[in-house]
């Protein structure tokens, strides 16, 4: 395999992105990048536009550790070696810090939408001397999943949104609107994207596969977003059509590649071990002593603290296969398929101390909530398991039940989210103005 191949577009859009100036925050605006007619003349410029797509994903997540601080570290699972950390694991996401604004602010997210609009214009533009079917199904498909995910993470973290469509540009969606929205471009991605991904030499890539969306990533993806809208049965039969005996070798993780990137508030290593580490007493409490998942980090008794395993230093998992069993487990509990849920839960759980057999239907929910937060630490999903198994108070302390009625539980919008749309901060957070 010659995948170096790969990374040559990669590094020609990077060099191209970094001559642009840095800001520090940025909000949904119409598109302002303009490239020269005729430009895209063959399937590897067109490439250049997609990498773009996973290149401003990887800012809006990774930029100031923004999907931990979204996540494990919201909650004081995971601690981050920065100074707003505690400033965010006390809940004050509105307080005047430079950094806590930036990641309040969206535009990384709407960057990734108006990178794959516009990839899709290139693509029904472009005849087949530019691309073959292959090219054209696999760089449509990724488009469409890079907005599903998306809108996706724009609704889980803020809740209502405005649409980046060119049909309703600036309509405000709901949260249930905008997921709905994300499901839509999922299931079409799905219906076209590859189990795996081949490179130039037409050899199927696992280097290729694990760093952009393929069928396994955005199945996952869509059965998260049904889950989400409460359409268990519907995720359900979604997964165990997909993900069966005879499609076993073709599963793929899916994550972020990582690499240098001119926006310096962008980690080279977001997990590193002199960064992110989950402070001992917490660790022990959510793996107890005869866990032998403990083995996936490092202990430090002497610092007080545990850092996680990094196998590979140059993907950041955002989908992981370990999360396939999780996913069957949770839609089969939430469409009243007990004994098949705890199948699924147990094969998720190797490693755990507890006897998942016994569970009930009352007291599922919690062991599988106990799970995802043991086999995903790291990956920035915690508080929106939280929100969506109805468990915030329970692990955000800090609020109450009305105060996650009023939106607490979603992130603030900055200033400049606000700015040129109908949207109002929620009642919750405007109060703390």
């Amino acid at each position: 395999m010659n995948d170096m191949k790969f990374f040559r577009p990669i590094l020609i859009l990077v060099l191209l992105l970094n001559l642009s100036s840095c800001k520090d925050s940025l909000t949904i605006q119409p598109d302002n990048r303009t490239v020269a007619d005729g430009y895209y003349d063959s399937a590897q410029k067109v490439e250049q536009a997609v990498i773009g797509g996973y290149v401003d994903l990887r800012r809006a997540l990774l930029a100031n550790h923004a999907f931990l601080m979204y996540g494990e570290a919201r909650t004081g699972d995971l601690k981050v070696a920065v100074d707003f950390q505690q400033i965010v694991s006390d809940q004050k996401l509105t307080a005047d810090q430079r950094y806590v604004k930036q990641i309040s602010d969206w535009g990384y997210f709407y960057d990734v939408i108006r990178d794959a609009n516009n990839l899709l214009d290139i693509i029904s533009k472009a005849d087949n001397k530019v691309l073959n079917a292959y090219q054209r199904n696999l760089f449509k498909g990724e488009a469409l999943a890079l907005k599903s995910i998306s809108y996706f993470y724009l609704a889980r973290i803020w809740s209502d949104i405005p649409s980046a469509e060119k049909n309703d540009f600036g309509k405000v969606f709901t949260n249930k609107q905008a997921v709905i929205l994300a499901s839509n471009f999922a299931g079409e991605a799905k219906a076209i994207l590859p189990w795996m991904l081949i490179n130039d030499d037409g050899i199927e890539s696992l280097a290729l596969t694990r760093v952009r969306f393929n069928k396994t990533a955005v199945t996952s993806l869509l059965a998260q977003e049904q889950l989400w809208l409460g359409k268990a049965g519907d995720a359900y039969t979604l997964l165990t059509n997909t993900f069966t005996a005879s499609t076993t070798d073709s599963l793929s993780t899916f994550g972020l590649s990582l690499g240098a990137d001119r926006r310096t508030e962008v980690p080279l290593l977001p997990l590193a071990s002199n960064v992110v580490s989950v402070p001992l007493d917490r660790f022990n409490a959510i793996y107890p002593a005869t866990d032998t998942r403990r083995s996936m980090y490092n202990i430090s008794a002497g610092e007080n603290k545990a850092t996680l395993v990094v196998t590979e230093a140059d993907v950041l998992e955002l989908l992981p296969l370990r999360e396939i069993n999780l996913l069957l487990a949770e839609a089969a509990w939430s469409s009243s398929r007990l004994a098949e849920a705890k199948i699924y839960l147990i094969k998720a759980a190797t490693g755990a101390a507890e006897d998942y057999s016994t569970l009930t239907q009352a007291n599922f929910g919690d062991a599988l909530l106990k799970e995802r937060r043991r086999m995903l630490m790291g990956t920035g999903q915690r508080v929106f398991d939280l929100i969506r198994l109805a468990k915030v108070t329970v692990f955000i302390p800090a609020f109450t039940a009305a105060d996650v009625q009023k939106g607490a539980a979603y992130w603030p919008l900055s200033s400049n989210s606000l700015s040129g749309n109908s949207l109002n901060q929620n009642s919750y957070w405007l109060s703390k103005n």
